[in-house]
């Protein structure tokens, strides 16, 4: 992972040796100030964007300004994103470290070449919907998905356990990211088909559990 506390003092130190104040950086950068000032306290990070033209202000290069070596940052700035992935030269953590300074469009386009050791590292940068698309691929083609749930909105878990259940299939791979009552409406449905609900008494509120052991007991007399 990036250090942005030494990569923000480094950023001070190389300003200073250009003798720049932090608005005269900003101003040649087109950025503001505050910008500026919170690279150097270590709150955020160049856009990846404009570390070629800080590294080229301050005359170091790429490795230097970051403190380390990013094949990623690298391949982002010479746009070949896409090709690291497919190639896969990109490792896992590799990826974690550069993706918080990416641009959403650039991580998109990573995760849609991602294969699936690698594409858990995408999902917490990815909006909802991209995440759907994703999963929905690997759902219709028979492939892993239970990892994109975490990152998906529960109505949509919901609609697809209710359809996987539609069409017999087992649903216990939605049960744990889904809302309690939807967990509970299916859970009713299932006793009144007089189906087995064990698997979903785990993720149901205390209050249903009970009302379905009333159901059954009502069931009993």
């Amino acid at each position: 992972m990036f250090d942005m506390q030494k990569i923000g003092k480094k950023i001070v130190s190389l300003r200073k040796q250009k003798n720049m104040t932090q608005m005269e950086l900003a101003d040649r950068m087109g950025i503001s100030f505050q910008a500026v000032s919170n690279w150097e306290r270590g709150n955020s990070m160049p856009d990846i964007s404009k570390l070629p033209e800080l590294a080229e202000i301050f005359g170091v290069s790429l490795d230097e300004l970051l403190g380390e070596k990013s094949s990623l940052v690298e391949a982002a700035v010479e746009n070949r994103l896409e090709e690291c992935v497919k190639s896969g030269d990109a490792i896992e953590e590799e990826i974690k470290d550069v993706l918080p300074i990416l641009k959403p469009d650039q991580i998109q386009n990573m995760a849609a070449n991602a294969d699936a050791q690698t594409i858990c590292a995408f999902l917490p940068f990815l909006d909802e919907d991209d995440v759907k698309e994703l999963a929905k691929e690997a759902r219709e083609n028979g492939k892993e998905f239970a990892f994109y749930l975490p990152f998906m909105d529960d109505e949509v878990i919901a609609e697809w356990a209710r359809e996987d259940k539609k069409n017999g299939k087992s649903i216990a791979v939605y049960l744990p990211f889904m809302d309690e009552d939807d967990v509970a409406d299916m859970a009713k449905e299932a006793l009144e088909n007089g189906q087995n609900i064990t698997g979903y008494l785990p993720f149901m509120d205390e209050d249903d559990v009970k009302d379905l052991l009333m159901m059954v007991m009502k069931n009993k007399k």
